[in-house]
């Protein structure tokens, strides 16, 4: 049985939303507002959660950033806008997905799945356990990310979408295969890729702005490959 968190402040919302989950064998855990939420995070310890974007106290993304100080926990998004700056803050915020409402029962059930299988996803295939060349090192088992020696706190989407890349260095991958790969063949939404690839470079930078997109290069048109520092200048 899963745990998960949901918070909204709307009563009749937060109801369904339990109701919902309860009846398909999850755990859950629920707070109408944002410093309830954080209580009952630490409390239960979810293994997802469900956050509104607007709720009082303390709203979805400032939750969303206070759980990522300490949890990797995938997190869903749910708000009745869909606005794309709300969307670009809540990824920004360390949000896996999104969810624009009034949304259907069987969607969220899907997308909650989803993100629960990409929170193991992947683990080391056959005799590789891991990737390294000199500026960036990923250890499949332990689920680890070094720049430069250096450890890097990455979200189940940004490990995923890393993982792909690095396990087929060199080559271009498309932003379908991406998507369909990591999210899921139901998502149909390639901005998703291109919002956790910028989250994504950040992180993997080496502290210099000089660095520009470092070692995870746009191919024009078609998608993204990583390329090892061989091949680019790196600072540092």
């Amino acid at each position: 049985m899963s745990k998960i968190l949901l918070a909204d402040d709307d009563p009749s919302v937060l109801a369904l939303l339990n109701e919902l989950f309860t009846n398909t064998g999850y755990e859950t855990f629920t707070a109408a507002d944002g410093p309830s939420a954080l209580m009952q995070f630490h409390a239960s310890s979810p293994e997802v959660a469900v956050v509104d974007l607007r709720m009082p106290l303390m709203d979805g993304i400032e939750l969303c950033r206070r759980i990522r100080e300490v949890s990797q926990i995938p997190i869903l998004m749910l708000t009745g806008y869909d606005d794309i700056t709300d969307k670009v803050n809540a990824f920004n915020a360390g949000a896996d997905d999104y969810v624009a409402k009034p949304a259907s029962p069987r969607e969220l059930l899907v997308r909650v799945q989803a993100c629960l299988r990409r929170s193991q996803w992947p683990q080391a295939t056959g005799a590789t356990t891991g990737f390294a060349d000199g500026y960036l090192a990923v250890d499949y088992a332990r689920r680890e990310v070094h720049v430069k020696g250096l450890a890097r706190e990455l979200t189940p989407i940004e490990y995923g979408l890393l993982s792909l890349l690095v396990q087929q260095a060199g080559e271009a991958l498309s932003v379908e295969y991406l998507l369909s790969s990591v999210w899921g063949r139901e998502y149909d939404t390639f901005d998703l890729v291109k919002w956790h690839i910028s989250n994504l470079r950040r992180k993997l930078q080496n502290g210099s702005e000089a660095e520009g997109d470092g070692p995870i290069v746009t191919v024009r048109g078609y998608g993204y490959r990583y390329k090892s520092p061989s091949n680019y200048a790196t600072v540092g």
